[in-house]
Order: structure tokens, then sequence, then C-alpha cells
């Protein structure tokens, strides 16, 4: 037991399993609006687990993780006070604490999506702006199968109540500037656990689209 403790990337991957079992088990069951009020503390378990499995963890690498929180963070807030970079759209209360009317956790997503995909991409030997592009792109599915769920658990509301093409644009060009930074500036992004969390979380967002009969896009 004290072996399987100390593999890492096992135990993490143990834990993500298990944690989206039960949560896959609780929708099923017919309590997915009680299990959603817990979101803000499974994107501290995603990022906790991410970090823990980053082999390049270091200052430098903390310190981007913090940048592409920071500046997600702020992106959001300039997006929610004037309509001009996603779309005009409004946070609820489900992921806690807000400032400016954005949720604090709403930067920590950011970083933990975009240092999830910059791992999947990071060992491949393309250019920097291919990886880049790549990535975002990826970021751009994961938010595709995101919105319904987003909409339905009151994470945010779209005004006009449909999803503007303007979001989605806005996802990929962020995205693809925030992993330009990352790329250049982090020089170890392997991440064994990052493809686990990704699909996983998207396996169950089509669980929670499927079970809500929510529609894509």
């Amino acid at each position: 037991m004290l072996n399987f403790v100390q593999n890492r990337f096992g135990f993490s991957l143990f834990l993500l399993l298990a944690v989206y079992a039960v949560g896959i088990t609780t929708v099923l069951l017919g309590h997915a609006d009680s299990l959603m009020q817990l979101t803000v503390f499974n994107l501290l378990f995603a990022s906790g687990i991410l970090l823990y499995n980053a082999d390049g963890l270091n200052r430098k690498y903390l310190l981007w993780f913090a940048i592409v929180a920071v500046a997600g963070y702020l992106l959001e807030v300039l997006g929610v006070l004037t309509g001009l970079v996603f779309g005009e759209y409004s946070y609820g209360t489900v992921l806690g604490w807000s400032l400016f009317n954005v949720p604090l956790i709403i930067g920590l997503n950011w970083a933990i999506l975009v240092f999830a995909v910059a791992a999947v991409f990071a060992h491949l030997k393309m250019p920097v702006w291919a990886k880049a592009a790549s990535a975002s792109s990826l970021m751009l599915a994961y938010d595709f199968f995101l919105e319904p769920v987003a909409i339905r658990f009151g994470f945010w509301t779209w005004a006009g109540g449909s999803i503007p093409v303007q979001n989605y644009a806005a996802w990929w060009i962020i995205a693809f500037f925030m992993l330009l930074g990352v790329f250049y500036n982090v020089s170890n992004l392997k991440n064994r656990i990052a493809i686990y969390i990704i699909v996983i979380q998207a396996i169950f967002f089509i669980v929670l689209i499927l079970n809500q009969g929510l529609s894509i896009g």
C-alpha cells in the first residue's frame, strides 16, 4: 500500500477515477444539482492533482501558472463589465466568492486547462505556434461540452439565452496567446495526469449533457 501511495501518478489516477465515479453515480441517481454545488472544491482538487504530477514543477512553473490564472481572471472581469471579450454574460453564485462580479476560482480554471492541454502537446516535435494552436483547439473543444453544463447549473448565463460565436473565438485566441507564453517560458511541461483530467472531465460533462437532456453549441 505504501508503494502505491508513493507512486504519485498511480495514486493520483486512482483518486481522479474515484472522485468522478462517485460524481457520475450521483448524477445518475438524480442529485446533479446538489453535486454541482461542489464545483469549487472539484477545481481545487483538479489543480492539486495537476500540480502534484507536474514533472517540471519549480518557481518558474508556478509563476506562469499564477500569471495565467490572474490573466484569465482579469479578462473575465473585462468581459463581464464590457461584453467586449466573450459577449454579454454574467456569473451566478455557484462558483463561490466573487470580486467585480467574477468568481475568483475562474482564474484557477484557466490555469488548469492551459497547463493541462500544454502538457498534452509539449513533447510533440512541431513549431511552438503549432503546439499553441493545437492545444487551444483542444481547449475550444472542451468548452463546447462545458458551456451547456455551465448554463444549466447556473455557473453563468448569456444575454439573450444563446452562446455567441464571439465566445468561442475569444476562447481560442486567449488560450493561444496564453499557451505561447507557457511554451516559451516553461521548460518542462510534462505531466502524465493531464490528459486524464481533460478526458475524465469531458466524459463527466457528456454524462451530464445526456442525463439533463442538454444540447451542445
